[in-house]
């Protein structure tokens, strides 16, 4: 049998060719059950996985949100699934206030994939505010985003984060800790070290 040579196949009936999403649409369904969200690069993986299969980051710390209670599972659902961008705002919001672990991923997955720069400011305020060490990377990833709200609340939770988890170690070779520590040292240290200066 002999083909055409103008006989070009059309690509929308291969099935093994992945299928892309339209552009403006954007791929949300996530199965909380049986997922989590990474907190730190944003992608979905097994609920079972301690370990992110994309960025490697250790998870076995936070619990995945679908084995929390169901308030806060309907929340997550409708943070990145409801059509309108002012109910997604305030489940994103409500889940921060919340103040738990559990919700990063979350938040983490709406702050790359929102389509509504409100929501994604939003979702970057809140992660800031959960002052954890893995949002620093996707706020980080925020800095690039195209809306300029997005930008400046992403620096901001940056600079909370930082404040809050500032190892100590820093401080103690500045000259103001060092004459703390002087100050605070009782005197019979001090009188041990004048005595042992002369030797």
């Amino acid at each position: 049998m002999r083909r055409d040579k103008n006989f070009r196949p059309d690509p929308n009936l291969n099935p093994y060719k992945a299928r892309e999403s339209p552009s403006g649409t954007r791929e949300t369904f996530i199965d909380f059950n049986t997922q989590r969200v990474c907190p730190a690069c944003g992608k979905a993986i097994k609920i079972s996985y301690n370990f992110c299969k994309y960025c490697g980051v250790d998870l076995s710390a936070i619990e995945p949100i679908g084995n929390s209670d169901e308030i806060s599972k309907q929340l997550a659902i409708t943070a990145v699934t409801d059509p309108d961008p002012e109910v997604r705002k305030e489940a994103v919001d409500t889940l921060g206030d919340f103040g738990e672990n559990n919700v990063l991923g979350v938040l983490t997955f709406v702050l790359l994939n929102d389509p509504d720069e409100n929501v994604r400011k939003e979702a970057a305020g809140e992660l800031g505010g959960l002052h954890h060490p893995y949002s620093m990377e996707v706020l980080a990833k925020a800095l690039k985003d195209e809306s300029p709200l997005v930008r400046k609340e992403a620096i901001e939770g940056l600079k909370k984060i930082k404040k809050k988890t500032k190892p100590k170690k820093f401080d103690e070779g500045k000259p103001e800790s060092r004459e703390n520590k002087e100050d605070k040292q009782k005197p019979e240290e001090k009188s041990k070290e004048s005595n042992t200066e002369g030797f």
